[in-house]
C-alpha cells in the first residue's frame, strides 16, 4: 500500500553534498594553521555552518521509503547542488577580506567549481596560501564532478544515482566501465586520484616547491586553470616546466574510459582504436603547427621558441585548461584566430574538460556527409555511429540542437555584454570563454588580466554561463524550462514500499 511520507528527494541529496563540501574545507583550514594565516577563521566558521546546513537537509528531507528517482530529480539536484556549492563556497573569501562584494567573491566560487579558471583576483603572488588552497580544492572537487563523488560514496542509491550521474557527466554518449553505476564512479575517481599523484610528482620533480606542485596538480587534473602565481606557469619560466605541464594538460584531455581500458588490457590497443582520440590528437597537432608558423616572426624565427608557446597555449585552450606562459594577445592575428577556434572545440568527452567536445564534432561532422550524400542519392539509409555502434536518432537530433544553443548563447551573452559597454572582442570571447569553461579570453580579459575589470552585471552573467555550460546547458533547461513537472524539485514526493512503484 502506497504512503505519503514527509521527505524531499532533491534537497536530501543536496544536503548530502554540502556535507562533502564543508569536509573539503579542511584542506585550506590546515593550510592556514600551517602557514599561521589568520584568514584560516573564515574556514573555521564555515566548516561547521556548512556541515550544519547539510545535517539538516539530510535529516529534515529524508525519505521513509525507497526512492525512483525520474531524470528531473537528477537535473535538481546538480543544478542546485553547484549553486548551493558556489554559494556556501564564496563565504570564506568574504569573510578573510579577499573580496568586499558578493559578484566577486561567487564569480570566483563558480569559476573553480566549474573549473572555468576566470578569476577576478588580481594579486596571487600575495594572497593567503590558504585562500589559493581553498581555490584549487574547489577545481579538484568540480573536476571529476561532486557529484560522481557522491555516486561513488553513496553505493546503495541503487538506479537512482543513474538520474544524477547522467545529468552530471559531459558528452552524448556515456559508457558504464562497470555493470554497477557506483562502482564506474569508483573507477573514475581512482583513475583521477592516479593522474593527481602523478601529475604532483612531475610538477614537483620540474622544480615547483610542494605546495605549488599540489595546487597545480589540482587545477591540471580538473582542467581548471587556477594558479598560485599572477603570471600563471609563466612565473617560473622554466622550459622543462612549460613541457611538462603541456603533456599533463593533454593527459588530462583524454577520454577516462581509455585510462579504465589501458588498465584492464594492459595495451595500448583502446588508443588506436578510439576515433574521438585520434581526432584530439591531429586538432592538437595541426592547430600547434598552425600557429608556430604563425608566430614564427614575433619569436625571430626562433622554431624552438615558438613551438614551446604554440604547444603549450593548443593545449591549455583545446582542454579548456586556461593554464598561460605569455601573453599570447600579442600574436599576430592568424595565431589567435586559432585560439579562437579552439575555444569552440573542447577535448574528449568522459574527461574533465568543459566546452563542446571532439565527440560532438565528429558526430556533426559524420551527419553533414551523410546528409550530403543523402541529398545526391535520396533512398540511401546510412545512420551515424560511435565506436562502431550505432547512434540512436535522437543522440544526433540532441548534439545538433547542442551546438544551436551553445553557439545561441554566446551570441546572445555577447550582445548583452556590449550593451554593458563591454568592446565587442572581449565581449565575445569572455562569453565563449566562460561557457566553453575555457578561462582567459581576449581583450581586456586576456591572459595578461583578470576578469576583475569588467562590470559587476557582467560578472553575474559569467557566472551563470559558467555553470550553464559546465552542465552542458541541457541539465540547466532542464530545471527552469516551463512543463507541468516543474514544482518537482520543491514537492513532498511519494515515497513507496519496496515492492510498489512511485508515482509523482
Amino acid at each position: 500500500m502506497m504512503t505519503k511520507q514527509k521527505g524531499n528527494v532533491v534537497w536530501h541529496t543536496i544536503g548530502k553534498l554540502l556535507i562533502i563540501v564543508a569536509c573539503s574545507m579542511l584542506f585550506p583550514l590546515f593550510t592556514a594553521f600551517i602557514y599561521k594565516e589568520s584568514c584560516g577563521i573564515a574556514f573555521a566558521v564555515m566548516l561547521p555552518i556548512t556541515l550544519a546546513i547539510g545535517v539538516f537537509m539530510l535529516q529534515y528531507f529524508r525519505p521513509l521509503g525507497k526512492v525512483h528517482m525520474l531524470a528531473k530529480h537528477g537535473a535538481f539536484i546538480v543544478t542546485f547542488g553547484w549553486i548551493f556549492a558556489a554559494f556556501l563556497g564564496m563565504m570564506p573569501y568574504l569573510l578573510a577580506g579577499t573580496f568586499d562584494n558578493m559578484a566577486d567573491a561567487f564569480f570566483e566560487a563558480m569559476s573553480g567549481f566549474a573549473t572555468v579558471g576566470a578569476s577576478v583576483l588580481d594579486d596571487l603572488d600575495n594572497a593567503p596560501k590558504a585562500i589559493l588552497m581553498w581555490r584549487s580544492v574547489t577545481h579538484w572537487l568540480g573536476g571529476m564532478g561532486i557529484i560522481v563523488l557522491f555516486v561513488a560514496l553513496m553505493a546503495n542509491m541503487g538506479a537512482s544515482a543513474m538520474q544524477i550521474f547522467k545529468a552530471e557527466t559531459a558528452g552524448p554518449v556515456k559508457d558504464k566501465l562497470q555493470p554497477k553505476l557506483a562502482d564506474s564512479a569508483r573507477i573514475l575517481w581512482l583513475i583521477y586520484l592516479i593522474n593527481t599523484t602523478i601529475t604532483f610528482v612531475v610538477l614537483y620533480a620540474c622544480g615547483m616547491n610542494g605546495f605549488d606542485a599540489l595546487n597545480h596538480a589540482f587545477s591540471v587534473v580538473a582542467t581548471g586553470g587556477f594558479s598560485t602565481k599572477t603570471a600563471s606557469i609563466g612565473y617560473y619560466d622554466s622550459v622543462l616546466l612549460q613541457w611538462a605541464m603541456t603533456g599533463c594538460m593533454f593527459m588530462a584531455g583524454i577520454n577516462y574510459a581509455l585510462f579504465f581500458y589501458l588498465y584492464r588490457t594492459r595495451s595500448l590497443r583502446c588508443f588506436k582504436d578510439s576515433l574521438e582520440f585520434k581526432v584530439y590528437l591531429a586538432v592538437t597537432l595541426i592547430a600547434i603547427l598552425l600557429i608556430t608558423g604563425n608566430s614564427l616572426s614575433y619569436y625571430g624565427q626562433d622554431v624552438f621558441t615558438a613551438l614551446r608557446y604554440a604547444a603549450f597555449h593548443v593545449t591549455s585552450i583545446l582542454t579548456t585548461t586556461g593554464f598561460v606562459c605569455c601573453d599570447y594577445e600579442l600574436w599576430l592575428p592568424g595565431a589567435k584566430f586559432v585560439l579562437i577556434a579552439l575555444m569552440l572545440s573542447g577535448a574528449c568527452a568522459g574527461s574533465t574538460t568543459c566546452g563542446f567536445k571532439i565527440d560532438r564534432h565528429i558526430i556533426l561532422v559524420k551527419r553533414m556527409y551523410y546528409e550530403t550524400q543523402r541529398f545526391l542519392h535520396p533512398r540511401m539509409v546510412r545512420t551515424v555511429k560511435a565506436n562502431q555502434k550505432q547512434l540512436p536518432e535522437q543522440v544526433v537530433h540532441s548534439v545538433t540542437t547542442f551546438f544551436y544553443l551553445f553557439v545561441a548563447l554566446t551570441l546572445v551573452s555577447t550582445f548583452i555584454l556590449c550593451c554593458m559597454g563591454m568592446d565587442l572582442l572581449s565581449a565575445f570571447t569572455g562569453s565563449l570563454s566562460c561557457l566553453g569553461g575555457v578561462g582567459p579570453a581576449l581583450g581586456f580579459l586576456g591572459p595578461a588580466e583578470s576578469f576583475s575589470a569588467a562590470p559587476t552585471a557582467a560578472k553575474w552573467l559569467f557566472s551563470a554561463l559558467m555553470l550553464i555550460g559546465r552542465l552542458e546547458i541541457f541539465t540547466v533547461l532542464a530545471v527552469f524550462w516551463p512543463d507541468k513537472h516543474r514544482h518537482l524539485w520543491y514537492k513532498k514526493i511519494k515515497i513507496t514500499t519496496e515492492a510498489d512503484k512511485i508515482k509523482i
